[in-house]
């Protein structure tokens, strides 16, 4: 049973290869009996054309083959549901396994042909619930837009009440399509921080980000790099509120978590608004250093095979492109690292995140959970080696959080995302009064 780095990319950063579609109940439980025969060829010739070039016959057998290790094993289809949007219809099936649900949603054009594909987590019967710092007679929320370029996205100002020009937090979030939440299963990081923060006086703003907000917009962007991801809604955000009353005079610091930590140093350096800036699990190496490690940490949740080997060599030699700007420069999305543009990793392997922060003026607060295994406690030291000469900066471990900021016990695993918690109260404290210093 394994997991590829196909599947990782897929299923922790929600980026997927279909387009919003539609579908046929009994061809999509055929597909299914395919899928749990084996037959990964016949599945394949249910796709369209398109879908064939993006989803072989072995890539299908590798996300489902390796479902079993990480969820326990598959028992059967519980319910189907299908949507329509215009010509396309979308069928669901709900897969349980012994430990997790999974939403197989399969879309279908008119052709009856299959034009998308994923697997998602299906919803938890556990949901969010408010943590028990948030005080809801202390703050008030209310909808905002934040406007960059061409683009418009959904946002939150989270205010705490009677206190006038609060110090205020730009909430980035990780990699891929998040919402302004921060939503992973029952779980809302982003959300926990913003009440958390404004019980304590803190202000902020979350917003949904582009790749979300027009996802079907940019899928065929081969140009789409992190300043279209992150930076440059930031920096619309910062100007956001420079103009809003209860805003303009506030200091403005940067939250970035995981991918959103690692960009928050180049927020910083474009922005003298920029007061502070706060790494939650923030990356200090290359994204593509990073990846191996992942992936053979999941691996070793079992016994490593040869097929997975195999895969691991296979992204070696995709890193290998990513660290030759030569080769880099002309590689199809599809040879590289998790299958993001050239143009993508150039802009990663333009981005020093050390060398930027090391300049900036402004405070750092570096955190880390001991237990997340997507971003290092070797991260986490070379920030505080790199970043420890200046006073200014401050680190904190926390010994029993993930990646995500919620308390576990034992060895981190992608199941534990779907077990509802919120942030830890003592990171929230943390966050408040190095603000407020």
């Amino acid at each position: 049973m394994r997991l590829s780095q196909n599947f990782i990319f897929l299923f922790f950063f929600a980026l997927s290869f279909f387009s919003m579609a539609q579908n046929r109940e009994e061809r999509a439980r055929f597909f299914l009996q395919q899928l749990e025969r084996e037959a990964y060829d016949s599945c394949v010739a249910e796709f369209d054309a398109i879908l064939t070039n993006k989803i072989s016959a072995e890539t299908l057998a590798k996300i489902w083959g390796s479902f079993p290790r990480y969820f326990g094993e598959y028992t059967g289809v519980k319910e189907t549901k299908t949507e329509w949007k215009d010509s396309l219809e979308k069928v669901t099936l709900l897969c349980a396994f012994e430990r997790v649900k999974v939403n197989l949603n399969l879309v279908y054009a008119p052709s009856n042909k299959i034009v998308g594909i994923t697997f998602v987590p299906a919803g938890s019967t556990a949901s969010y619930k408010l943590p028990g710092y948030a005080k809801l007679s202390s703050y008030s929320e209310r909808k905002v837009v934040v406007v960059s370029g061409k683009f418009n996205l959904p946002g939150v100002l989270c205010l705490p009440n009677a206190v006038n020009n609060p110090p205020l937090a730009i909430l980035l979030a990780g990699s891929g399509p998040n919402d302004k939440d921060g939503s992973i299963g029952p779980n809302k990081i982003l959300k926990d921080l913003a009440v958390g923060l404004a019980s304590m006086g803190v202000a902020s703003l979350r917003y949904d980000k582009r790749t979300l907000v027009y996802g079907e917009e940019l899928k065929g962007n081969n140009n789409l790099d992190i300043h279209d991801e992150v930076i440059n809604d930031a920096l619309s955000a910062i100007q956001l509120l420079s103009k809003m009353p209860e805003t303009r005079a506030s200091k403005v610091f940067v939250i970035g978590h995981s991918l959103g930590g690692m960009c928050a140093p180049l927020v910083a350096s474009k922005s003298s608004k920029v007061k502070g800036v706060v790494l939650m699990a923030a990356n200090a190496r290359p994204l593509e250093d990073l990846l191996p490690e992942q992936i053979e940490y999941l691996y070793s949740l079992d016994s490593l095979d040869m097929n997975e080997k195999q895969d691991l060599l296979a992204l070696n030699r995709q890193i290998k492109k990513v660290k030759d700007p030569v080769q880099l420069k002309t590689a199809p999305a599809d040879s590289l690292p998790l299958g993001l543009s050239s143009a993508y990793w150039q802009s990663l392997k333009k981005y020093n995140q050390l060398a930027t922060a090391k300049k900036l003026k402004q405070p750092i607060l570096v955190l880390q959970g001991k237990r997340d295994y997507q971003v290092l406690m070797k991260d986490y030291e070379i920030w505080k080696n790199e970043l420890q000469a200046a006073e200014k900066n401050k680190f904190y471990v926390y010994e029993n959080l993930n990646h995500l900021f919620l308390s576990g016990e034992g060895k981190s695993t992608p199941a534990e995302y779907q077990k509802q918690g919120n942030v830890e109260e003592g990171v929230i404290k943390d966050v408040a009064e190095w603000i407020k210093l």
